[in-house]
């Protein structure tokens, strides 16, 4: 008898480089793991898998820092360069074709897609949109459901 593979669901909420790395590099480690690898995202996290959406990921400065214009965005850079340099972790964009390429699945709420007043096509390629009901079917499924 086969043995049911496992499967992992993560939740990413925001669009905050230190929200979607963890997404990225953990969904993509659980589907090289031999896991159904799913991430899905809501609220500003659905900004991720908009078209050029994850180019616009950045990270805010805990404190006052995060509250002065321009410092997001050198601190985005620096973050990302220090990922890769001493990490050996790639930009959040390879990250992201990464997981699509090893077969992680992307889900976009959609409840926040009304909200937002988006449409499937605002989307990037692979992306299903599903309701509460959708995402718990998965949750109840999944061996590992997580809050990023």
């Amino acid at each position: 008898m086969e043995e049911r593979k496992k499967k992992v669901l993560l939740i990413c909420p925001d669009n905050t480089l230190d929200t979607v790395y963890p997404a990225l590099i953990l969904s993509l480690q659980a589907a090289r793991a031999g896991a159904e690898s799913m991430v899905f995202f809501t609220f500003d996290g659905i900004k991720v898998v908009l078209k050029n959406g994850i180019k616009k990921v950045k990270y805010y400065p805990k404190g006052f820092l995060g509250a002065i214009p321009g410092i997001p965005t050198l601190f985005t850079k620096l973050m990302i360069k220090l990922a890769e340099e001493r990490a050996g972790i790639p930009s959040p964009d390879l990250l992201m074709e990464m997981c699509q390429i090893e077969g992680v699945k992307f889900y976009a709420c959609l409840m926040t897609i009304q909200m937002m007043k988006l449409k499937k096509e605002d989307f990037i390629e692979g992306v299903e949109i599903i309701d509460a009901e959708g995402y718990m079917k998965l949750a109840l499924e999944a061996d590992i459901n997580m809050f990023i």
